[in-house]
């Protein structure tokens, strides 16, 4: 089986483009989180990020299409999703491995689907903390998800 090949880690001033890909968050801790964000990356929203159709983060249409536009850029260098929750597994079916381009994908919890899609294209990925999730964390915490997005290797589990 052929083995994943690394992404480009992070650095001051990458791209990153945040996605909504599963439920609506909330609006608040989004914003900090963006701005928390925005202190050392370039941040990218998709116009329709906001919208909510129910439970999702808008529609069965919108948010394929905004995770395609992120998973093929060519100048994004990370996709971050807003949140987790239901809806992720919508949006696969009409997402080959061949089109996704190496860059980092951060995201955890209801989000397995989309590492599952990076590791079959033999991506990897990063399960951390997302958008919303960082809004309300502490410095500690994000300190830890820049160290890991720019390429540094966790500390050994103990315990």
């Amino acid at each position: 089986m052929p083995s994943f090949s690394p992404v480009p880690a992070l650095a001051p001033g990458s791209r990153v483009r945040v996605i909504a890909p599963a439920s609506p968050f909330p609006r608040a801790d989004f914003e900090r989180g963006v701005a928390r964000r925005r202190e050392r990356y370039t941040v990218e929203l998709d116009p329709s990020i906001l919208d909510t159709d129910g439970y999702l983060a808008g529609g069965d249409t919108r948010r394929p299409e905004a995770l395609r536009r992120a998973l093929t850029d060519d100048g994004v260098d990370a996709v971050v999703a807003a949140r987790g929750g239901y809806g992720a597994t919508r949006l696969l079916d009409g997402i080959a491995p061949d089109e996704v381009r190496p860059r980092l994908l951060v995201g955890l919890s209801d989000l397995t689907p989309l590492p599952a899609l990076f590791a079959r294209a033999r991506l990897r990925s990063l399960h951390a903390s997302m958008v919303a999730g960082l809004g309300r964390g502490t410095e500690a915490a994000l300190a830890e998800w820049v160290a890991a997005a720019e390429g540094a290797l966790p500390a050994p589990l103990d315990g």
